[in-house]
């Protein structure tokens, strides 16, 4: 019998791990791979294969250190430079993923598929500009492809480049007419008028789209937002609730599971556990955190404006030192596997594994923030990490909060917020976690009010400078200007400096608020 080679042997077992999809399977194919780089040190697809069974079987820090060890024996072709991009993703080693797609000169891959998806993953990793050339080479190498267009036009809408965002995603509607991210993302560009509109077009496609799928949410989303431009609340509020009920099918959100991560947080993280030993690190980090919607990219601007702070972004960098000290996958920002495996953790390993994995982001800069809003489940593990971190928590009213969450489409990233209940219970859950902090560590919080971010900008803001420990600019207060990306769900509104008007846009809609309104009230939150 002819004896198989080490790549074809690696193949069989991905197949057969993927045909089985068993933990088992998986455990064994981990194994295999481990004999076979045993026999032949340095052999590449057998250490990403091994990566990638290791991760399904939950063996996180093997999976990590299997890649790493991948990534040094990497060249420049572009397939393999693909999959070690994809997995660094995965890992969160953004400043490697940079590293190798500048290094290995990927932009001149040639294939315009790759582009788009490489494009993806760098602008995922907040990397805007070089996003943009990734996805502009692909553009010119295949003009007809709608995928480039759209991620074109979503890169510049983040670079504060909106008529040229219009066009690309315009260029993208015209070459795949039901490309419906497409329209999704134009919905959010700017303020529709009843001379500028897409309703007639956005109409006869929903018309033509299957219900509880991706395309009948985005189609949905997008209408709503163009019909609440035009004030027409009626049907504005139909496509929104279409919108979510398709959703809510495609991907069910299990409440249960999130209120016992809520409780396991708080049970662990007592006034003694949070407490951390005194650390000097080469820069100090600003975490943002509070629900979506709730002003953190405004925040985040006025603090980026300052000269002695570099804007991070919205990351899971510090989730990825969790995922390593629990030797765990952790889903989002933390879930309660990951908890019950934290108790023991080397806190410290933590801090300064967050600290060396985000100076590329820090710039050289004394100050870096961190916005991810959901780092609010995270503030006790942060303090307890990192004993010069300030947490910086943006409080906004519950309704006005509550609703633009609504009527945001988060993708899987807050699968709370398609259920006008389950919304109001994941806030009240949310307000709760935040009391217990201010109970077991108030020094490092501080709330800050949108209201009275938007109303007295400077008075609040040099509340904020002084908590971290900077000095007042006024310059920091110019949040249009055009430096800087924004890649979050804000990154249209922000661009229009800073807005006093966009309180109580829920009020047209009160008479199909009831259900949020009503268990937001049963809850003591208004």
């Amino acid at each position: 019998m002819k004896a198989t080679s080490p790549d074809q042997e690696i193949a069989r077992l991905w197949s057969r791990g993927e045909a089985a999809s068993s933990a088992k399977r998986w455990r064994e194919a981990a194994d295999a791979y481990a004999a076979i780089i045993a026999r032949n040190p340095g052999h590449l697809p057998a250490l990403l294969k091994s990566s990638g069974a290791l991760l399904r079987v939950d063996s996180y820090r093997a999976a990590r250190d299997s890649l790493l060890s991948a990534f040094k024996l990497a060249n420049n072709h572009p397939g393999l430079v693909m999959e070690l991009g994809r997995k660094l993703r995965t890992f969160h080693e953004a400043d490697l993923l940079l590293q190798l797609v500048r290094n290995s000169g990927f932009v001149r891959c040639g294939d315009p598929r790759m582009l788009t998806e490489m494009a993806l993953i760098v602008s995922s990793v907040g990397d805007q500009e070089l996003a943009l050339q990734l996805v502009t080479e692909a553009v010119n190498r295949d003009p007809r492809g709608a995928q480039p267009r759209y991620l074109r036009g979503t890169v510049l809408m983040f670079l504060g480049r909106m008529e040229e965002a219009e066009q690309e995603l315009e260029a993208s509607i015209r070459l795949l007419p039901t490309f419906a991210q497409s329209h999704w993302v134009l919905s959010r560009l700017r303020k529709w008028t009843d001379q500028e509109n897409h309703i007639e077009r956005l109409t006869r496609l929903i018309g033509q789209t299957q219900e509880a799928t991706e395309a009948e949410a985005y189609l949905s989303f997008a209408l709503h937002n163009e019909l609440h431009d035009l004030k027409r609340y009626e049907e504005s509020w139909r496509m929104l609730e279409r919108g979510c009920r398709a959703k809510r099918a495609i991907d069910p959100y299990d409440e249960v599971k999130g209120r016992q991560l809520f409780s396991a947080v708080k049970a662990l993280c007592t006034a003694e556990f949070v407490q951390s030993t005194p650390r000097q690190d080469e820069y100090s980090s600003i975490f943002i955190v509070g629900m979506h919607r709730s002003g953190t990219t405004l925040l985040e601007r006025i603090l980026g404006g300052h000269s002695l702070v570099s804007d991070g972004g919205e990351t899971y960098a510090f989730t990825a030192q969790l995922k390593i000290a629990s030797d765990h996958k952790i889903q989002h920002a933390l879930d309660i596997e990951a908890v019950q495996h934290l108790p023991g953790a080397d806190f410290d390993a933590i801090g300064r594994g967050f600290v060396e994995g985000s100076r590329w982001r820090a710039k050289g800069k004394p100050f870096l923030t961190e916005k991810l809003p959901p780092n609010f489940v995270n503030a006790g593990f942060i303090a307890k990490a990192l004993p010069s971190a300030k947490i910086l928590h943006m409080v906004r009213d519950p309704v006005d909060t509550c609703f633009s969450n609504l009527r945001t489409y988060f993708s899987n990233a807050a699968l709370y917020s398609f259920d006008q209940v389950s919304l109001a219970n994941h806030f009240g859950e949310y307000r709760d976690l935040m009391r217990h902090w201010r109970e077991v560590m108030p020094s490092r919080l501080l709330d800050i009010s949108y209201d009275g971010l938007v109303t007295d900008t400077p008075g609040t803001t040099r509340r904020i400078f002084d908590f971290c420990g900077l000095p007042f600019e006024e310059d920091a207060l110019r949040v249009e200007r055009s430096s800087g990306a924004v890649s979050t769900a804000s990154s249209a509104h922000v661009r229009q400096g800073i807005l006093t008007n966009r309180g109580a846009a829920w009020k047209p809609y009160e008479v199909y608020l009831q259900p949020l309104l009503d268990r937001l009230t049963a809850l003591g939150l208004i």
